[in-house]
C-alpha cells in the first residue's frame, strides 16, 4: 500500500503532527497485517498421536481427538504425526488466509518391526533412559538394513547423553551420508556434541551450517549457538540467538525463555530478565524450579523500582 499526504500548505507544527499520525497509522496497519498473516491449524487424529509442524513438537492429540496449533504463517508447512504401533506420516500442507483450518491425519497403517523399535527408543530417550534406548535404536537400524537416518540421529542424541562423543559423531555422519549431506538436524547435533566437548569454534561452524541449510529456521541451532556464545562470555551474541530461537519456537520450548532470562540477569538487564522469566513461568507454572524462580523475580522487581 502507498499512502500520500500533501503537506505543502500545512503549517510546520501541523505537518509534524501529520507525520506522527502517519507513522502511527502505518505501525497499526503493519501489526494488523501480521495478525492477518497468522492462522490456526486444527489436526484431527487418534488420541495420543504426537504432532510436529515444521520440526516443532506441539505435543499429543487430546482425548477429544484433536489438537490446535496457533500462530502459523500463511503458506507451506510440513506436518508430521507419530502414534505408537502405527506408521509415521508426514504431510505437506498449504495454509490459506482463513483464520482456522482443519485437516485429518490417517495413521491406519501398522508400523514394521524396525519402526516399532525406533518408537520405543524415542520413548525411552524422552524419559532419560538412554542406555536402553541405544540398544533399541541399533536394533531398528539393523532391521532397516542400515539406512535409517532419523534412527541414527536419535542414537547419536542418546550416545551424547551417555558421553560417548566419538560414537555419536559416527552416527551423525552415517545419517548425513544417507541424506546426501543436507540434513540441518544432523549438523545441529554435531554442534551439540562439539559444544559439550568445549570445541566452540567447531560447534559454531556446525550450527551455522545447520542454519544455512534450514534457511535460518532452527530454534535448536539458534539455542545451541546462544549457549556456545554464552560459554565464550559473548553475551550480546547469546541474547540475539536466544531471541531468534524464541521467535521461531512458537512457545514449544519454554526453557529458552529461562535461558534468555538468566543471560539478561547476568547483564543487569533486569526488566527484560523479568519479562523472560514471567513468560517461562506462564508456560511452565509447575516446574520444579518455579518456587525458587518466583523468589528471584521478587528480588529483581525490587531492584527495578
Amino acid at each position: 500500500m502507498i499512502y500520500i499526504i500533501r503537506m505543502r500548505n500545512i503549517a510546520p507544527y501541523n505537518r509534524l503532527l501529520c507525520l506522527f499520525a502517519l507513522v502511527f497509522f502505518l505501525a497499526i496497519s503493519l501489526e494488523a497485517q501480521e495478525r492477518l498473516n497468522t492462522v490456526s491449524l486444527t489436526l484431527k487424529s487418534e488420541p495420543g498421536t504426537i504432532i510436529w509442524v515444521d520440526s516443532l513438537r506441539y505435543g499429543a492429540v487430546a482425548e477429544g481427538g484433536e489438537i490446535t496449533v496457533s500462530n502459523l504463517s500463511v503458506g507451506a508447512h510440513t506436518v508430521r504425526a507419530r502414534l505408537k504401533g502405527r506408521r509415521e506420516v508426514a504431510q505437506g500442507i498449504k495454509l490459506s488466509g482463513e483464520a482456522n483450518q482443519t485437516i485429518r491425519l490417517d495413521l491406519s497403517k501398522l508400523a514394521d518391526k524396525a519402526e516399532l523399535n525406533f518408537q520405543s527408543a524415542e520413548e525411552l530417550r524422552g524419559l532419560g533412559n538412554n542406555t536402553e534406548a541405544i540398544d533399541l535404536y541399533r536394533r531398528a537400524i539393523e532391521l532397516r538394513g542400515g539406512n535409517y537416518p532419523v534412527a541414527h540421529i536419535g542414537l547419536a542424541r542418546s550416545l551424547l547423553s551417555n558421553e560417548k562423543y566419538s560414537e555419536a559423531v559416527a552416527e551423525v555422519r552415517k545419517a548425513l551420508r544417507e541424506k546426501g549431506g543436507v540434513y540441518p538436524e544432523a549438523h545441529t547435533v554435531i554442534g551439540n556434541i562439539k559444544r559439550t566437548q568445549g570445541l566452540y569454534d567447531d560447534a559454531l561452524t556446525s550450527y551455522q551450517t545447520a542454519l544455512q541449510q534450514a534457511r535460518n529456521f532452527s530454534p535448536e541451532a539458534h539455542t545451541g549457538s546462544a549457549l556456545t556464545y554464552q560459554d565464550r562470555n559473548l553475551s550480546e551474541e547469546a541474547i540475539k540467538h536466544f531471541q531468534m530461537a524464541i521467535a521461531q519456537a512458537n512457545d514449544t520450548e519454554p526453557i529458552i525463555y529461562f535461558l534468555l532470562g538468566s543471560t539478561l540477569e547476568r547483564e543487569y538487564r533486569n526488566k527484560e530478565a523479568v519479562e523472560a522469566y514471567e513468560k517461562y513461568l506462564k508456560l511452565q507454572p509447575n516446574t520444579t524450579q518455579a518456587s525458587a524462580l518466583r523468589s528471584v523475580l521478587k528480588q529483581l522487581r525490587r531492584e527495578i523500582r
